[in-house]
């Protein structure tokens, strides 16, 4: 449980920080030096505290993990970024997210939920939905919404079916007596995010299909840092260490309250001030959240 909620934290201030390196340098590029930076850091740890963590089948059902996850995931959810905003693409995208691990890890691990979680899980659900829900939907273009909706949806199924392959690879290692750790399968996922976003990179470069922007006037690497750290690093560590003792459904519904935990950080960084809304879901999302604390 701990580990979800410190997720939860890190995943809201790397929120923080990809947005200030947004604005700063396109997004692929930023993505992918950010993956390279975590994927460097998470390999060193990685040799030095886990060495012996790979296994051949797990490995690769965690580098597939990684794929669906970092890398069709996160492609999906800056396009939904762009067409319909963060908030809107924030909520599908988790409680997407939430909804498809829990029902692929039922379906597919054999795992089942608690009666009360279901109840928490709602509890969750409502908050996000009160505080993230946009206020004029009509000032959006149809054609744009409809994308971004779907790309949100995408992005959730990629990061929902991640989560429980990861589970997966997981059940694969203790069968064979390997405990891989947090920091090794997250460089297994990292790297593997990294690689195909590579591959989109060269591809767009080499069919002149990237943005063109004036020079920049600050440099965003310190934020490329933290966001790195934040996120793929430390972040999808502690996650994945939280799926080792949750089930995807439950840690997913956990970790996505960082929106909700965005709002005080908004407000001191981009002076993003939290509506009476915001407040409410807010109350309704932490509380679903102590409920399956006490629960566990």
């Amino acid at each position: 449980m701990s580990f979800a909620i410190i997720t939860a934290f890190l995943f809201a201030f790397s929120a923080i920080c990809n947005t200030k390196v947004s604005r700063l340098m396109d997004q692929i590029t930023a993505n992918l030096i950010r993956l390279l930076i975590a994927t460097l850091l998470l390999g060193i740890a990685t040799l030095i505290i886990e060495p012996r963590s790979f296994h051949p089948e797990a490995s690769m059902w965690l580098i597939f993990s990684g794929i669906v996850g970092f890398g069709i995931g996160d492609i999906a959810l800056f396009l939904a970024l762009s067409k319909i905003g963060s908030r809107l693409t924030i909520l599908i995208n988790f409680c997407t997210a939430t909804l498809v691990g829990a029902l692929s890890d039922s379906i597919w691990l054999g795992d089942s939920i608690k009666k009360e979680n279901i109840i928490y899980i709602c509890f969750i659900f409502a908050g996000l939905f009160i505080a993230l829900y946009p206020k004029n939907l009509r000032s959006i273009s149809a054609n744009s919404y409809k994308i971004g909706i779907l790309a949100a949806v995408i992005a959730g199924l990629g990061q929902g079916m991640g989560a429980s392959i990861s589970r997966h690879a997981n059940t694969i290692a203790d069968y064979s007596n390997l405990n891989i750790g947090g920091t090794s399968q997250a460089f297994q996922r990292v790297f593997a995010g990294f690689v195909l976003l590579l591959i989109i990179f060269v591809y767009r470069r080499l069919r002149g299909r990237h943005e063109t922007r004036s020079p920049i006037k600050k440099k965003p690497f310190h934020w490329l840092i933290l966001a790195s750290l934040f996120g793929p690093v430390i972040g999808v560590s502690y996650f994945q260490a939280s799926l080792m003792t949750m089930t995807s459904g439950e840690s997913m519904a956990i970790v996505a309250t960082s929106p909700i935990l965005l709002i005080p950080l908004a407000f001191a960084f981009e002076k993003d001030r939290p509506t009476f809304l915001s407040v409410i879901g807010g109350t309704f999302a932490v509380a679903g959240v102590i409920g399956m604390a006490l629960s566990s």
